[in-house]
């Protein structure tokens, strides 16, 4: 089972990511931290598979906590969440060690648990590399102030003790490019002229080993930005406040990224001969694998078939019953009626005609139930104001209709699937809700229909109901939303009402 730490202290985002987990990785655990002293006593406890982590907490920020599992060696896979405006802090935290990072403002957020999957697949095709013992890594950094160099020095003594630092002065680059010296990673200081770190970038490039460098730059970025990068620099980093504690996020990236390449490339060879002797296998069992999914994909399709006959018959079966009640039963009420009426002398006939008004109404609003003829002929802006109309007077509960439909009809097996989809919200609202008013949203843009039913009312347990999968009427109306090609998505908890979001893709306009 994987086990999943979430850090986030905002509680409507921990509801939608846990109702995404629920239905998508339900098999899956989520936990959910408030703060960042929280996450970290739940680290500390370990058995998680990996951390999502919000890079604004009360207590602690996400970079703190990121410093602090680090420290700790701690080897968890950690996802950041961002939100609009955070992008440099979540570059930061890459130049870390996150593994990932997700904007929780962007639609990629609903995929948050396939995220989570492919990032816990990669870390894992490299086991053998991320499970390498650490070493101890040797930094030379360069500046011609000697200022500047003691600073360096005495930080990375106190924050950065797993990191070498030997010091000197340019020209030591010579000895280093030379072969004289051996260092993991170099350092150009801020009081090199831009000309010179060039210069020094273009000698680096002549080693046969790819060893990472930073530039740390007196000014901002621009074209010697550029220029660096195209020779090679691993990271530009810009000389003013905090930026040692940068420094060492670029270097523990840079490192890690030069150890995985070594490591990589012994591994090569291994993995091209196993690749050779598992090939005619792979090749084997890959057609058998495709048979089998020829096989399924059919079974899925005439199931999804069936599926898709058995509600056209149930609404070709609801068409012709109500027009059976209205041509015949109907009309037939209807006869009987005007002979009541001429026969009427007062008396006894005045009962018999109030109950066969009565019957008639019962008649009209069982076929209009069944099938409107309203949505056949008019479509289904006036079938959804009808149908809210005659709820609000039935119930008692007012409702706001918003619609926004294009001129042009929708397909009809569409249209009909957003008025049952209503229909059905509208009659959970009434039996289980306890609201006074709801709100149906359809709107429709060039490429998709929206339709959305809220209340304020009690609400209920969304992730446990669909995960119990044991409510027919949810059940129902999922299946009737999948077979139409769309997507429903179920937001509520007890006391905080009842959101029920519908999408459906549109065919492309004809012509």
């Amino acid at each position: 089972m994987t086990r999943v730490l979430y850090a986030e202290d905002d509680p409507q985002v921990v509801q939608m990511v846990q109702i995404y987990f629920a239905h998508h990785v339900p098999d899956w655990t989520l936990d959910i931290a408030r703060g960042g002293q929280e996450c970290l006593a739940a680290m500390a406890r370990g058995g998680y598979d990996t951390l999502l982590l919000d890079l604004v907490m009360p207590d602690l920020d996400g970079l703190q906590v990121l410093g602090e599992l680090t420290a700790r060696r701690d080897p968890t896979p950690v996802i950041m969440v961002s939100a609009q405006g955070q992008y440099d802090l979540a570059v930061r935290a890459l130049r870390a060690g996150a593994a990932d990072c997700i904007d929780k403002n962007s639609p990629d957020f609903r995929r948050i648990h396939e995220i989570v999957r492919h990032t816990l697949a990669r870390l894992r095709r490299h086991a053998r590399v991320a499970a390498a013992p650490p070493r101890a890594h040797r930094v030379l950094f360069l500046d011609a102030d000697p200022a500047e160099r003691r600073a360096a020095t005495l930080f990375f003594q106190t924050g950065a003790p797993h990191l070498q630092l030997d010091t000197d002065a340019p020209a030591a680059l010579a000895r280093f490019t030379a072969g004289e010296t051996t260092f993991d990673a170099v350092v150009l200081g801020p009081n090199w002229p831009a000309a010179a770190m060039l210069d020094a970038l273009r000698h680096l490039r002549t080693r046969e080993d790819d060893v990472p460098v930073i530039v740390v730059a007196a000014t901002a970025p621009g074209e010697t930005a550029v220029a660096a990068f195209k020779l090679g620099a691993h990271d530009y980093l810009l000389h003013g406040a905090g930026w040692l504690p940068e420094l060492v996020f670029s270097l523990n990236q840079a490192l890690k990224l030069a150890d995985t390449a070594r490591l990589n490339a012994q591994l090569t060879d291994e993995l091209a001969a196993l690749n050779q002797s598992l090939a005619d296998q792979v090749a084997a069992r890959t057609r058998e694998l495709e048979n089998e999914v020829l096989v399924r994909r059919e079974a899925e399709h005439r199931a999804q078939s069936l599926s898709t006959r058995l509600l056209r018959v149930q609404e070709d079966e609801r068409r012709a019953l109500a027009q059976e009640l209205h041509d015949q039963i109907g009309q037939l009420l209807t006869g009987l009626r005007f002979q009541l009426e001429a026969a009427k002398k007062g008396g006894p006939l005045d009962e018999a005609l109030t109950l066969t008004d009565d019957l008639l109404q019962s008649v009209r609003a069982l076929t209009l139930s069944l099938r409107p003829r309203m949505l056949d002929d008019l479509g289904l802006s006036p079938a959804l104001d009808w149908q809210t109309k005659l709820f609000a007077r039935q119930t008692g509960i007012a409702v706001e209709l918003e619609l926004s439909l294009p001129c042009v009809r929708l397909p009809p097996e569409l249209e009909i699937v957003a008025y049952r989809v209503v229909q059905e919200a509208l009659t959970n609202v009434a039996r289980h809700s306890g609201a006074r008013a709801a709100v149906v949203t359809v709107t429709a843009s060039d490429t998709e229909l929206h339709v959305e039913i809220s209340d304020r009312g009690r609400g209920f347990d969304a992730t446990a109901a669909l995960a119990r999968n044991d409510s027919l009427g949810l059940a129902g109306l999922a299946e009737r939303v999948r077979l139409a090609g769309g997507r429903l998505e179920i937001v509520s908890q007890p006391a905080q009402g009842t959101r029920l979001h519908a999408e459906f893709p549109l065919p492309p306009p004809a012509g």
